[in-house]
């Protein structure tokens, strides 16, 4: 358990036993539903003790929790106000494998659901409760959580900005502006994800993280909803969490290597920041609502002191990589981060795969249909949502997978795929990718003849 002024983390099996325990048991690091007769039942909840914090106005929650298909976990959260508990407020039901929604409530209300933040109205919180429910469809399957956090805005007290030296961290860098046409004005928080990961090895790419974590229950969030964000980095086995963090803490967190996604907001050009009173951030590409960024670290040179940080608004993946004046970074920056200490062993049961799959020539030339391996035709559902992309093998060598250059498609009538025709005639190997809605891809390979 980790309780660090306005962050809460319950993470491990001690942490656990403190709490109240309704049809759910123990593991060797967190909490499943319980068996009866060998078979799991069919839902429960775990509720912690109430926490005392800093006087706060906003509370962000995260968990990080294995569900694998027909399972699912919803976390929720109350607080006190003066004298008086809140009533039980959701932060959404989760599994990548279902079709996640957000919950939003009345803003007339003293403590409200709003953007997935827990929003104090009136007067200030000064306790919180976590509590945190499971459920599951098969009583052979359990999901399993492992971590469950809660971090709080204090509304008193200033921090100084830190003393900090120059440390940089090696994160791959990404456009949003090169990813799926039909996600990519939101995506800056998967893109930022997908570097994240793929420091560890993960190789992912931004558009299985954005079909995997899309919040369907409020149009504006899609893939903004920060706390389906560190579920989806939890669910493939890494430990993964929200905070408010004051800049020492922020600095804190790179001086141990962790990776770190920053949310800001800001101006795109002086006239603006007066008309609007926003921050201006020299080199930054445009104005957006709660953008993350990528924190690789800090420089300090004789020219001054910088923040370096991988900007998903750049036109290309090799000018993501930007530095920008650290007063200014500071006054942008809007106190949550995104946090990911590493993979865990053991973990990640269930999440998003990748399946690999044979491409069967259609009729209609540059069209293909997936099958399996025993060549059973695969068809895409007429009403298919996902993404549908290629990219071509080439002589260059790529870091990540995301970095190549992707095509994106469309599918055929008969449930295929529709490849560009300015791929043909020429010869090599064209890798075609089908991504679910849940993250889950079929991959298959179309090698060129000529």
């Amino acid at each position: 358990m980790q309780n660090a002024k306005n962050l809460y983390i319950l993470s491990d099996t001690n942490a656990f036993t403190r709490g109240e325990l309704d049809n759910v048991a123990l593991t060797e690091d967190g909490v499943c539903l319980e068996q009866v007769a060998g078979r799991h039942v069919l839902y429960g909840c775990f509720t912690s003790q109430p926490v005392n914090l800093p006087a706060f106005d906003r509370l962000v929650m995260s968990w990080n929790a294995d569900t694998p298909p027909g399972t699912v976990v919803e976390a929720q959260a109350r607080v006190r106000v003066g004298e008086e508990w809140s009533s039980w407020l959701s932060f959404g039901k989760w599994s990548p494998y279902i079709q996640r929604a957000s919950v939003t409530g009345s803003e007339d209300a003293p403590v409200f659901m709003w953007r997935n933040v827990l929003h104090v109205a009136k007067g200030r919180a000064v306790q919180a409760q976590l509590r945190i429910y499971l459920y599951t469809d098969d009583e052979r399957l359990t999901p399993r959580v492992w971590l469950l956090a809660a971090s709080v805005r204090p509304v008193d007290g200033d921090s100084e900005p830190p003393a900090l030296y120059s440390r940089a961290l090696h994160l791959p860098a990404y456009s949003q502006n090169l990813r799926d046409p039909a996600l990519r004005d939101g995506m800056s928080t998967p893109v930022t994800l997908a570097g994240m990961l793929n420091r560890w090895g993960q190789d992912v790419l931004p558009e299985e993280l954005a079909q995997a974590m899309l919040d369907h229950g409020d149009t504006d969030m899609g893939t903004r909803n920060f706390s389906f964000g560190a579920a989806l980095a939890g669910s493939l086995g890494y430990r993964a969490y929200l905070a408010y963090l004051e800049p020492e803490r922020l600095w804190q967190c790179i001086k141990q290597g962790n990776s770190v996604g920053v949310f800001m907001r800001y101006a795109d050009s002086e006239e603006q920041a007066a008309a609007t009173g926003k921050v201006y951030l020299p080199g930054a590409f445009a104005d957006v609502e709660a953008q993350m960024m990528a924190l690789r670290g800090f420089e300090v040179t004789e020219e001054g002191s910088f923040a370096l940080v991988n900007d998903s608004l750049a036109p290309t993946d090799a000018e993501a990589e930007r530095s920008y004046p650290l007063d200014a970074f500071w006054k942008a920056y809007q106190g949550l981060a995104l946090v990911i200490t590493g993979r865990q062993k053991g973990r990640g049961e269930g999440c998003p795969h990748r399946r690999h799959a044979r491409l069967r020539p259609l009729e209609q030339v540059g069209s293909y249909i997936f099958q399996d391996e025993n060549g059973q035709d695969l068809p895409l559902p007429e009403d298919f949502s996902g993404t549908l992309a290629c990219a071509v093998a080439g002589n260059a060598v790529h870091a990540t997978t995301a970095h190549k250059t992707f095509r994106f498609l469309k599918h055929t009538a008969q449930g295929g795929v529709q490849l560009p025709p300015e791929l043909f005639g020429g010869k090599g190997r064209i890798t075609v990718y089908a991504i679910e809605p849940n993250g889950c891809a079929l991959v298959g390979d179309v090698h060129l003849p000529g």
